[in-house]
């Protein structure tokens, strides 16, 4: 659920919903491969490591932790 976007998502244990993702990426994954990669790539990107939006919110939450006073 954190990701809907990526993948063939289906939500919760829908085993509808899954059959039909699966007959899906049955019928149409080899046709649209390489778009699919490419598209996958870009929206994973947000969470590796390397993302500046990710290194500095990161970095803010570490800012925030450190200036709280010790318990």
């Amino acid at each position: 659920s954190l990701c809907p976007d990526l993948g063939y998502y289906y939500e919760s244990s829908n085993v509808e919903a899954g059959a039909r993702r699966l007959v899906e990426a049955i019928t149409t994954h080899d046709s649209q491969a390489g778009w699919y990669r490419e598209r996958q790539r870009t929206l994973i990107g947000r969470h590796l490591p390397d993302n500046p939006q990710v290194v500095a919110t990161y970095a803010a939450l570490l800012d925030d932790l450190m200036k709280r006073p010790l318990r």
